[in-house]
């Protein structure tokens, strides 16, 4: 009997003295999250309301707003596990060998990427918009960071990537 006391008082006294202050602070890093992503979707919403182009401006708000969960999460993820004890520099350091790989493998990617951002920033198109890009002349039907589709006058989808977009010619802007 005195070893199942002598075991419950030290579960109870580990339950007490790292559980349970363990727990309360990973609920805060979860409720700062949150906050924070309240805030940057209240402070988003704000600065897309001052766009005249509706569409443009929805478009950088998606794109603005998955952008900063994943970044929120990502930060809020590692912080929970440095709490639980678990050592996160393997994974930071595997992160950032990841990231190099990742850079050189898909540089055609982070081009489309760029230049797609540029173009919903600068609006040189929307979609409705008849436009030609090279030999393609047609209505953009859909845009995003990657691509641009466009349906020509005979029905045909063309998807172009961004980064091959050179030169544009807007015919007719809704």
């Amino acid at each position: 009997m005195g070893s199942f006391v002598s075991f419950s008082e030290n579960f109870l006294e580990t339950i007490w003295t790292w559980v349970l202050p363990s727990i309360f602070r990973l609920f805060l890093i979860v409720a700062i999250a949150l906050f924070i992503k309240f805030f940057v979707d209240v402070t988003l919403d704000n600065f897309v309301s001052k766009f005249k182009n509706l569409k443009r401006a929805q478009t950088l708000r998606q794109i603005l707003s998955s952008t900063s969960k994943v970044i929120i999460a990502t930060i809020a993820l590692m912080m929970i596990l440095h709490e639980l004890s678990l050592d996160i520099r393997p994974i930071i350091a595997s992160a950032g060998i990841l990231g190099v790989a990742f850079g050189l493998g898909a540089q055609q990617l982070m081009k489309d990427i760029i230049n797609g951002f540029f173009i919903l920033l600068e609006d040189q198109f929307c979609i409705g918009d008849t436009i030609k890009i090279d030999d393609v002349t047609g209505t953009v039907e859909k845009m995003n960071l990657r691509t641009t589709t466009i349906i020509d006058t005979l029905g045909n989808t063309h998807i172009i990537p961004n980064s091959q977009i050179n030169q544009v010619s807007v015919l007719k802007h809704h």
